[in-house]
C-alpha cells in the first residue's frame, strides 16, 4: 500500500504518515543521485538561470512529495523525515568510505606545478577563466605560482603556493 501511494496509485485521502516518509525518501534519493550527477562545479556558485531551475525542481515536486496532504502534521512528518535523512546521509558519508565515494565528489588537482591539468577541466567541466578568477580572488596573480590548485567536493577551489613557505599540507599524487 505505502509503494503504491509512493507511485500515485493512493488517493491523499487513503495515504498515511508512512505514504509521507516513503515519498519524501523517494524524492531525497533521486534529487541527491540527480545533484551528484551535476557535478560539485555547479552547485557552489550558482547563476540565476540554475537559482531558478533549483526553484521550479522544489516547486515540481513538491505537490508528489505531500499528496495533497497540506496539514501541520504532514508538514511536521515530511520536515522530519527529511532531518532525518540528511542526518542518516551525513553519519553513513562519515562511517562509510565506500558511500561517501558515492555521495560526494572527490577533491581534483586542477593545477599541477604552475600548468592546467587539461583532462580533469573537462571532466569537471571547469573553464580556465574560472580557475583565474579564483586565483586572483586568492592573491594569486599567475598560474606559475600556483604549486597545485584543488577543485574541492563543495566546489570551491583552494592554492597552494610556491613561496618557499611550508604549509604542512602533503602534497596530493596525481594520475
Amino acid at each position: 500500500m505505502v509503494f503504491l501511494g509512493a507511485i500515485g496509485f493512493i488517493k491523499p485521502e487513503e495515504s498515511n504518515g508512512l505514504d509521507l516518509v516513503v515519498r519524501v525518501a523517494i524524492i531525497f534519493v533521486a534529487l541527491t543521485a540527480g545533484f551528484r550527477f551535476l557535478g560539485k562545479r555547479e552547485l557552489s556558485q550558482m547563476s540565476p538561470f540554475e537559482i531558478v531551475t533549483l526553484l521550479l525542481i522544489a516547486e515540481i515536486v513538491s505537490p508528489s512529495l505531500t499528496a495533497g496532504d497540506e496539514s501541520i502534521p504532514g508538514a511536521l512528518i515530511g520536515a522530519a523525515t527529511l532531518l532525518l535523512l540528511t542526518f542518516i546521509d551525513s553519519v553513513m558519508t562519515y562511517r562509510l568510505k565506500w558511500f561517501q565515494t558515492v555521495s560526494e565528489a572527490p577533491p581534483t588537482i586542477v593545477i599541477n606545478r604552475g600548468r592546467l591539468v587539461e583532462d580533469v577541466l573537462h571532466k569537471d567541466r571547469v573553464r580556465p577563466d574560472e580557475i583565474l578568477s579564483e586565483m586572483r580572488k586568492s592573491g594569486i596573480e599567475r598560474l606559475e605560482m600556483v604549486k597545485w590548485g584543488v577543485l574541492e567536493p563543495d566546489g570551491r577551489m583552494s592554492f597552494v603556493r610556491y613561496d618557499g613557505e611550508d604549509t604542512g599540507a602533503e602534497e596530493p599524487m596525481v594520475s
